[in-house]
């Protein structure tokens, strides 16, 4: 069983604080887009359209995930306080975060007319180092409680208003070593040659069952059918991450630091 730790946020000046939540994911993101840049360059591709793509992934990742949150996990919020869909900072769901950032880097990709596939592999390469720094903060915050066990990785968590004192699951702190692990297996494969697409959908392929089994352990989120929208999600990635996994290996376009991506004309990738 391992200790609460319990991380006060810093005190600024009056009432401006620093949360250790907001710190991890504001540094996950910088991190992630300087790996994912460097990435890019690695496989041939402008490194500063990464940066400016983070824009785009970011604020419709944030939008997505509040929306995602309060209306499949917390519906009865709307009809309370319909202007709590508004208050993006109030709830986020993962899955929700995936749809809205990978529409975005669609549509930056399709507005500035540059492949999706290619960059979207080097966009998510550098991603899953940044689930790390997410997943952490989830870990320090503990807002992620699961039931009750006695499984070594659990966490002694203190008495709340929802459940009695004692070592709990802690999905967030499982997630932050899901990241780990499997950014360590990206970083194993970064000089073999995959077929573009490999790094976005073996993410789905290998986040989706974990998420889908994770779910089981959680406290009280909403089911239907007996499930959490999580896992109905979990299940559409996971087949749709199949599906076009088998599509892009049957293209297969090559992509890797000795197959460097080709832009159409020598100057495409400059721009």
């Amino acid at each position: 069983m391992l200790p609460y730790i319990d991380i006060p946020p810093l005190k600024i000046y009056g009432p401006l604080q620093i949360y250790p939540f907001g710190a991890l994911v504001a540094t996950g993101i910088i991190v992630g887009t300087i790996i994912a840049g460097k990435r890019a360059e690695r496989l041939g591709m402008n490194r500063n359209l990464i940066s400016e793509m983070a824009t785009w992934a970011v604020v419709p990742g944030f939008i997505v995930a509040h929306l995602y949150s309060i209306l499949f996990y917390f519906p009865e919020r709307v009809l309370e306080e319909p202007l709590v869909l508004l208050k993006f900072w109030d709830g986020i769901s993962s899955f929700g975060g995936f749809v809205g950032g990978t529409a975005g880097v669609f549509a930056y990709f399709y507005r500035r007319k540059l492949p999706f596939w290619p960059h979207a592999d080097a966009v998510i390469y550098g991603f899953v180092f940044a689930w790390i720094f997410g997943r952490l903060g989830c870990s320090v915050a503990h807002d992620h409680p699961g039931l009750p066990t006695d499984f070594f990785l659990a966490i002694n968590y203190p008495k709340t208003e929802h459940f009695d004192a004692g070592p709990r699951h802690d999905l967030g702190f499982y997630e932050f070593l899901w990241a780990v692990a499997v950014s360590a297996y990206f970083y194993t494969q970064r000089n073999k040659p995959k077929f573009t697409g490999w790094y976005l959908t073996m993410f789905g392929i290998l986040y989706a069952p974990v998420r889908f089994l994770f779910d089981f352990l959680r406290t009280a989120d909403k089911r239907y059918a007996g499930l959490t929208p999580g896992q109905f999600a979990a299940i559409a990635f996971f087949f749709v991450a199949i599906w076009v996994y088998q599509k892009r290996k049957s293209i297969g376009e090559l992509l890797g630091p000795d197959h460097p991506w080709r832009p159409p004309n020598p100057d495409f990738s400059k721009t």
